[in-house]
């Protein structure tokens, strides 16, 4: 009974041994997978792929050997082509880097051809360097940098260089290109002048041809102003000539009128005269028979009604 007693006193370190134990066994025979990974398990020199998530079994090393490798986007952009100078269709030289990104589609092609992922990225740095030779040496200068955006063609290259090494590296690596762009550019000393030069001449050829083009303009505005200006005129005078003709025809019935009662004519003009005299503090020192003022002269009115016949 001593002995019973003797041994529930060790109980709590003996629960504590079995749950270490247990720990360790889980530890041991078992491996977890993480939603953004995927995991070659080679077993006695077969392999095999664990895509799922979530904890699996596995026999203890060296039956069992886990390897595990991030299915995520990654960005690589080279080791010893990270920047390199490359040369052009005609010839001229240019400093180019560029950067891959890229994800792991078939984790057991890059495994069996590669081991890991640095081996990987070594392989996939002499594809991109290739490609960006071989695309690089199909464009002229001309195509990197412009005056004329319209010409730049840096994201037709980019795709080109991307089409050119992404079969390669999906049937080699199991790697899928996603993307491939440039991120550096740099030019040479003397390349940079012979830019600079052509730029100015392509600028000043810009700037001839607009002056050009506002000088036509600026006559075609002139000569549509001026035929604007004798079109308005030759209306008016038009017009001008109507409204006198008009003005003559009415004329012309009151000299009728006029020719058989003269005095009452020139009656008439004078107090037009008067009217159209502007009024205000004006003072005139005229003779009374001045015209016509004549008219206001009493006795020249009384020999001019003397002198009417009745």
């Amino acid at each position: 009974m001593k002995s019973i007693l003797k041994y529930f006193e060790h109980w709590p370190a003996m629960f504590f041994g079995a749950v270490v134990s247990a720990i360790f066994l889980v530890v041991i025979f078992s491996y977890q997978v993480k939603s953004t990974e995927v995991v070659i398990v080679k077993t006695l020199g077969k392999i095999s792929v664990q895509k799922e998530a979530g904890l699996h079994f596995c026999w203890p090393y060296p039956v069992d050997i886990i390897f595990k490798f991030d299915n995520r986007m990654h960005c690589f952009d080279g080791f010893a082509g990270k920047i390199e100078e490359v040369s052009t269709r005609e010839g001229e030289p240019v400093v180019i880097g560029m950067f891959t990104v890229y994800r792991i589609l078939d984790a057991e092609k890059l495994f069996r051809n590669a081991g890991n992922i640095y081996k990987a990225e070594v392989l996939l740095d002499n594809l991109m360097r290739s490609a960006r030779n071989s695309v690089v040496g199909a464009h002229y200068l001309s195509d990197f940098i412009n005056t004329e955006n319209g010409k730049v063609k840096i994201g037709a290259i980019e795709d080109e260089i991307k089409k050119d090494f992404e079969a390669d590296a999906m049937n080699a690596l199991g790697l899928k290109i996603e993307a491939v762009g440039i991120k550096t550019l740099i030019l040479p000393e003397k390349i940079t002048e012979k830019v600079f030069e052509r730029m100015k001449a392509e600028r000043n050829v810009l700037s001839e041809k607009y002056r050009s083009f506002g000088k036509s303009e600026a006559k075609a505005m002139r000569d549509e102003a001026d035929n604007k200006r004798k079109s308005t005129i030759a209306e008016a005078e038009t017009k001008a000539r109507i409204i006198r003709s008009e003005g003559d025809e009415l004329a012309a019935k009151y000299y009728s009128v006029f020719k058989e009662n003269p005095e009452l004519a020139a009656f008439l003009r004078k107090l037009d005269s008067l009217n159209r005299m502007k009024p205000g503090k004006l003072t005139l020192l005229i003779k009374s028979g001045a015209y016509p003022f004549d008219i206001m002269n009493e006795n020249l009115i009384n020999e001019q009604a003397k002198g009417t016949p009745k």
